[in-house]
């Protein structure tokens, strides 16, 4: 069975897939609830990959396939699941339904 995966690239980086595997957190810098997220992530030491939405286009034009067309953020995608602008105990309770709490 083959895994799902996402396009992504980090700046200056060619686009290569993200696997299901990964947690990926797509925000802005001056967004507050993605810098929760962030806190929350670091604070449980879950490693994860941020795409900053002001960096890149592609990262943007990424984002919106995920969402059906959206920017919104922080959204997260955990082995997969698509998690639009959760709140904290979305979000706890994702990554406690796939191990990583």
């Amino acid at each position: 069975m083959r895994k799902n995966s996402f396009l992504h690239r980090n700046k200056g980086e060619s686009l290569r897939p993200v696997e299901e595997d990964t947690i990926v957190l797509y925000g802005t810098t001056w967004c507050g609830m993605t810098q929760v997220v962030k806190r929350y992530l670091d604070r449980n030491e879950i490693s994860y990959k941020y795409l900053d939405l002001e960096e890149d286009v592609a990262t943007v034009n990424q984002l919106r396939w995920i969402t059906g067309g959206y920017t919104s953020h922080p959204t997260i995608v955990i082995n997969g699941q698509v998690l639009i602008e959760p709140d904290i105990d979305e979000l706890s309770s994702a990554l406690s339904r796939n191990g990583y709490l």
